[in-house]
């Protein structure tokens, strides 16, 4: 994930985060790095985070409409998808039903709040055929319970910053699993998830 405060130019995937978690959102500086990144970067982010309001679904989605429908983008970013954000505050349906525009969906709050809604914004971004991205899904475990709940893609700082390699020792392990699972692969109940990448 980049953040406008700190983008690095190099040749594989990454996604574009708006910076907002800190409190110190600034417009300006997140559309010059959208920029920058359609212009010097080798390949297009894989999704762009709309800018949000963390802990505040009803603020967050104003801001939504704010930044898709009122305020000008750089050349280039109608191309590329973009992710609206879920957080606390609201029902998880009555924020599915404010979608729009979007390609995805990504999802902030505390690793409780993830955790109680997970299974069902998955099973409602798959209902209106969006992409479901988690951002830090926390604890040793979080990767694997990302998996198995179904997200399409992840990030954390957590292993990199703290150098927890073990992280992906567990994500491995239950990517491992054999035979035809019953039920299938990302359906309700499954313990193995149709994931098709990651972000770092």
């Amino acid at each position: 994930m980049w953040m406008p405060q700190k983008m690095t130019l190099y040749d594989m995937n990454y996604a574009h985060d708006n910076g907002a978690y800190g409190g110190h959102f600034d417009g300006d500086v997140w559309v010059s790095t959208l920029e920058r990144a359609l212009t010097e970067m080798p390949t297009e982010p894989d999704f762009v985070v709309l800018p949000d309001v963390p802990g505040d679904a009803k603020a967050t989605i104003e801001t939504h409409r704010e930044w898709l429908y009122d305020r000008p983008l750089c050349l280039g970013a109608g191309e590329v998808m973009r992710y609206w954000v879920l957080q606390p505050g609201l029902p998880i349906g009555e924020q599915f039903d404010a979608v729009e525009g979007c390609q995805g969906v990504f999802v902030g709050g505390s690793k409780r709040w993830l955790r109680a809604h997970g299974e069902q914004i998955v099973a409602e971004a798959r209902e209106r055929d969006l992409r479901a991205h988690v951002g830090n899904p926390g604890g040793k475990n979080g990767l694997v319970w990302a998996y198995r709940t179904g997200f399409d893609s992840c990030d954390t700082t957590t292993i990199f910053q703290n150098g927890y390699w073990h992280y992906l020792d567990r994500l491995e392990d239950a990517t491992e699993e054999t035979g035809s699972p019953d039920p299938e692969p990302g359906e309700p109940g499954s313990q193995q998830a149709t994931v098709t990448e990651w972000s770092a």
